[in-house]
């Protein structure tokens, strides 16, 4: 192969390939390829580069042997993880993307595209704040100043705002905080907090120890009397709290934390409130959802995610700021690029060199429209109630929390505890049996959910193993959902043959 000839114009032949390879991966399912880890090891054995290039059609044949083995996660009998099918449009884009291959962090190298993404964060602050016309016009493309900023997840951006609240607090140097008095710094949200902010705590040198996850109420949202007794424990015993975090749409549970008491407490105590929205923001899209999230707007900083409900590629996280003079408390320079007088986000953002995702943003905002997003979050909301619903008339089930957006947990019951008391013997067992369950159903390959682990307030202390649904993909139908069911059903009579035998 001519090198120069991979940096030329696209081969169309091998365009119209992938193509082709696309078309065939979406016509099946995991069933073609079924995980097995030692299968997968053995076919991807090879530490050694090859000393010369292969033809491209050559490579063409590799990619036919390991694209069936990926997940199908575009599938609409596919319904646990919060990763969304994409609209056809963003392959394209995506291809215009990586080819133009621009970098954000600084204006040389993206020019134009710097101000779309300073647009597109505009769009997102309205979404949230609905601050005046003039305050976008004076403050969309202000020097020093800015609406957010974008970040390659939700994970980046719950740590940025972290990095926000600890600097606005004591600065960027920890022995402040042995200055001012203080024996250590936590922060303070419910126990469904994403695990990212142990991730950031222990980054900024906090330690993950100082994150304090509290106990949730029967619906599970952060306790107030618990924030208020923790608030009260952090003041006598001299720790400084610097956020607190609101949680809207748990990964569990969809649940939204009461958001206008939490930033009521927040500014009585004078400490930075945080909303993790990474799932629930876009349901401000919709007028009939929209007073879920009631107080999100008081927030110092929120966290969007695009590849949930935005429905955009995965990599691009948003952080929004109310104020936007508050990215000031994280500017950093650099002589060779992100100068002091210069207009970067990059002195902004704790990434450096980060592809121009914002043009994703951009096309699902012109092309979906707001009109767009409100049918698609209003109409998977309403499948969630509708699994919600099937699930509870059956037996076989147990609804374990009624849906707030577009997630539910619930479980299967082997056949010989179904309609019967369920006591801490009887959920080991129901533990072992979805554990089961879900490995099988994953096997298989035709239809998935995920799981997770939690306590609920009816079964005391006592850890419950819980199946998890994600009602995003927009082509999911009610009979997909029955389908799903059945599955699990079918494969559960096996499994409790198998585990309960002696029963």
């Amino acid at each position: 192969m001519n090198l120069t000839e991979l940096f030329a114009k696209p081969d169309p032949a091998f365009a119209a390939a992938v193509t082709r390879l696309l078309e065939r991966f979406h016509r099946t399912d995991d069933s073609e390829a079924p995980y097995r880890r030692d299968r997968f090891c053995q076919q991807l054995d090879d530490p050694c580069m090859p000393e010369n290039g292969m033809d491209p059609q050559a490579y063409l044949t590799r990619l036919e042997q390991l694209i069936p083995g990926v997940s199908h996660l575009a599938s609409r009998h596919y319904m646990g993880h919060m990763t969304a099918p994409l609209p056809a449009f963003t392959g394209e884009l995506a291809r215009l993307l990586v080819m133009l291959n621009q970098n954000p962090m600084k204006m040389e190298s993206s020019r134009l595209l710097s101000f779309l993404e300073r647009e597109v964060l505009a769009k997102l602050h309205r979404l949230v704040y609905q601050a005046p016309d003039d305050f976008y016009q004076s403050q969309m493309h202000a020097k020093d100043a800015a609406l957010g900023v974008m970040t390659s997840g939700g994970t980046i951006a719950n740590v940025t705002a972290l990095w926000l609240a600890r600097n606005h607090a004591v600065g960027d140097n920890l022995f402040h905080l042995v200055e001012q008095g203080y024996r250590g710094a936590v922060i303070l949200g419910s126990r469904l907090m994403h695990y990212s902010f142990d991730k950031g705590m222990d980054l900024l040198g906090l330690g993950a120890a100082s994150v304090r996850r509290l106990e949730t109420d029967a619906d599970n949202r952060l306790s107030l009397p618990a924030l208020e007794a923790a608030i009260a424990e952090c003041r006598a015993q001299r720790i400084k709290v610097i956020a607190i975090i609101g949680v809207a749409g748990s990964t569990d549970f969809g649940s939204v934390d009461p958001l206008p008491e939490l930033a009521a407490i927040a500014r009585r105590e004078g400490i930075h409130f945080h909303v993790d929205a990474a799932w629930g923001g876009p349901t401000l899209f919709s007028p009939r959802y929209q007073p879920l999230l009631a107080g999100i707007a008081q927030a110092d900083t929120v966290t969007l995610d695009g590849h949930k409900q935005l429905l955009i590629p995965l990599g691009t996280g948003m952080l929004l700021c109310k104020r936007p003079d508050l990215v000031m408390a994280v500017k950093r320079e650099a002589p060779y690029a992100i100068r002091a007088s210069s207009f970067d986000q990059g002195r902004f953002t704790l990434e450096g060199t980060r592809p121009a995702n914002a043009l994703y943003l951009d096309a699902a905002f012109q092309l979906l429209g707001e009109a767009g997003y409100r049918t698609l979050i209003e109409a998977n909301y309403d499948k969630a109630r509708r699994m919600a619903a099937l699930i509870d008339a059956d037996p076989a089930f147990e609804l374990m929390s009624a849906p707030v957006m577009n997630l539910l947990s619930y479980r299967c019951l082997p056949p010989h505890l179904q309609g019967q008391p369920l006591d801490e013997a009887a959920n080991v067992q129901i533990n072992a049996f979805n554990v089961a369950l879900q490995k099988a159903q994953r096997a298989e390959g035709h239809s998935f959910v995920s799981r997770t682990q939690r306590t609920l307030p009816p079964y005391g202390d006592q850890p419950l193993v819980l199946l998890r649904a994600v009602l995003l993909n927009p082509a999911i139908e009610e009979s997909d959902i029955q389908a799903l069911l059945a599955d699990q059903i079918r494969l559960g009579r096996t499994i409790a043959a198998e585990l309960f035998a002696g029963l």
